[in-house]
């Protein structure tokens, strides 16, 4: 091979590299194009209930939008569980989850939280029970983006608007906005609170002392 053919395969080589690497942009510029999207309420009823079925595709969207590793694994498992509160609601005010670990024993918790676009989480708090102090959190977004809210603000700034169905009983409207990698937690413990996500909904992790579902309570008395 002479001087001049090694260089123009050298060149052709580098054109194919760079060609390569362009396209890939490109694929992913198209994919950041791609919103997930924020269904009507009633994508989510079926002859006036609940379609949990549904309502599991639409988290099954959430997390190949956000390249969730485990999506599928959690779908799978019988721990994986979705809320819509008694509200007839669940475009609004939702969420899914799953306990990794709630350990009474030694007083710990490791929690993700799913919520779909503009989803929220209806305000409660948590007091003791089960013979344990009421519950201690921190939350951590892994992906898209939340508001945390907490006692104080003003209702008339807030930053998203609050769910018809949630409006005569949220007493918090001081609002925290969080994006990936940000971290919150409780201010204090029996401290009503809630959480909103934003357009992308969000996957948060929350590290927490032991949850004792007989310690929540609900602002709203019409949850369940």
């Amino acid at each position: 091979m002479n001087r001049r053919h090694l260089l123009k395969t050298l060149t052709l080589g580098t054109a194919g590299i760079t060609a390569f690497f362009m396209g890939n942009q490109r694929m992913q510029a198209e994919e950041k194009k791609i919103k997930i999207p924020k269904y009507p309420n009633e994508h989510f009823y079926k002859n006036g209930k609940w379609d949990q079925e549904v309502s599991k595709e639409a988290y099954r969207e959430l997390f190949r939008y956000h390249n969730y590793a485990i999506g599928e694994t959690v779908l799978s498992s019988p721990d994986f569980w979705m809320l819509e509160f008694g509200q007839n609601d669940f475009s609004n005010v939702g969420m899914g989850g799953i306990f990794f670990i709630n350990d009474k024993e030694h007083g710990y918790f490791a929690h993700d939280i799913y919520l779909l676009p503009g989803q929220m989480i209806a305000q409660h708090y948590h007091i003791a029970a089960e013979d344990k102090p009421p519950k201690h959190e921190t939350w951590h977004v892994r992906n898209g983006a939340v508001w945390t809210v907490a006692l104080g603000g003003d209702k008339n700034n807030l930053p998203f608007e609050l769910p018809k169905s949630q409006e005569k009983y949220t007493t918090c409207f001081k609002a925290k906005a969080l994006k990936v990698g940000d971290i919150d937690r409780l201010h204090a413990l029996e401290e009503p609170h809630f959480m909103i996500a934003g357009p992308e909904g969000a996957i948060v992790a929350e590290y927490a002392s032991f949850h004792a579902n007989s310690g929540l309570r609900f602002s709203n008395p019409t949850v369940k």
